[in-house]
């Protein structure tokens, strides 16, 4: 056939038919074959009461102190601190400390309800769950007595490790690692004061949305159109559900876990403006071109200072908006789990994988 003469033959539509089974069959296979870290890990999980012994600390002991969070070590971003104060019955003050110690910028409170924070036992179940949680014995850090939790993958490599204050039994310290061994989330409790510090004026947040969306309510909102899974990925469950009104519209708020990392899906009907920024902005890369973490399916995931991943886009009338701190592969995982943006669906793709090859 001549470059004259593109449509002088018939499109082998068989060899079409035979190649979208064959990479079905693919698909399917390797879905049924899961690699030794996409399963539960076996063990005893003896390290799950020091966890719950630190769960119940931070509703029974009163402290101050400074709590410093590292995103990607790959990154060797600088640390993000806020002084933190914990009044049980009350809830948790954060307020951003600047680089002479002092407090700046207005405190953020949670709320006790909220949870989510810290140890919430919906998390501990989802830990409990997916690794093998190991008490590893006592150690030290940044000069107390502790003991250390680790979290171990089927394929026996590290997940996570908590740090346990031998005093108080108050959480001191927990790090989340990517795949490959490096460490993905750090934080470290510090400068601990006991008994009641002074709760930081004027504090914004304090309660998390009201509006608890229950299973029969997620089922008649899927009935409406909504893609509101119960999984993202095999790791990743739903662990919270709720929903408020925007601008006359409602907004969904789904939270997932595996127990150490966390990922926030917001949901709500509409369309992205053109003022959607794709570039710098505020210290993040958004959903074009030049960021980091890309995920197969869809564009730019981007990274903050601590490890924050972000990523929006809109999808068949909907406006999905993802927050993640979680490795960089996991946040891919989970935002790929989603509807993909416009112009971008699997078929379209395996499509136009046929077009180039020259079979449609």
């Amino acid at each position: 056939m001549s470059a004259e003469e593109p449509s002088s033959a018939p499109r082998p539509a068989p060899v079409t038919q035979l190649l979208v089974v064959l990479l079905c069959v693919v698909l399917l296979t390797a879905a049924t074959h899961p690699d030794s870290d996409e399963v539960p890990a076996d063990g005893d999980d003896d390290g799950m009461a020091l966890l719950r012994t630190a769960a119940a600390a931070d509703d029974t002991v009163a402290y101050t102190g400074v709590r410093e969070v590292r995103g990607p070590e790959e990154l060797d971003g600088e640390a993000v601190r806020f002084r933190v104060v914990n009044q049980p019955g009350e809830g948790l003050a954060l307020a951003p400390v600047t680089e002479d110690g002092a407090a700046g910028g207005r405190a953020f409170a949670v709320d006790d309800s909220s949870a989510l924070v810290t140890l919430d036992e919906r998390l501990l179940g989802m830990l409990e769950d997916t690794y093998e949680v190991a008490d590893a014995g006592p150690t030290e850090i940044d000069g107390r007595t502790a003991r250390m939790v680790v979290a171990r993958r089927a394929d026996d490599t590290v997940a996570g490790r908590f740090w346990v204050d031998g005093e108080s039994g108050i959480l001191l310290g927990r790090t989340v690692y990517a795949d490959s061994g490096g460490a993905a989330l750090r934080t470290r409790l510090s400068g601990i004061e006991f008994g009641e510090g002074h709760w930081p004026p004027d504090t914004v947040g304090g309660e998390p949305w009201g509006d608890v969306l229950t299973e029969d309510e997620r089922e008649e909102l899927r009935g409406k159109g909504w893609v509101l899974p119960e999984h993202l990925t095999w790791d990743l469950r739903l662990v919270d559900a709720r929903s408020t009104e925007h601008g006359r519209r409602r907004v969904v708020h789904l939270v997932y876990s595996d127990g150490l990392s966390q990922v926030s899906v917001f949901a709500q009907r509409g369309k992205l403006g053109t003022e959607h920024q794709t570039s710098l902005h505020n210290g993040y890369v958004g959903t074009g071109e030049g960021g980091s973490g890309v995920s197969p399916q869809h564009d730019t995931i981007f990274g903050g200072e601590v490890g924050q991943y972000q990523s929006m886009w809109q999808a068949d009338g909907f406006v999905y908006t993802v927050l993640a701190d979680a490795p960089a592969g996991l946040a891919s995982s989970a935002v790929s789990a989603l509807p993909g943006p416009e112009g971008s669906g699997f078929w379209a793709r395996v499509q136009r994988g046929l077009s180039r090859l020259g079979f449609v």
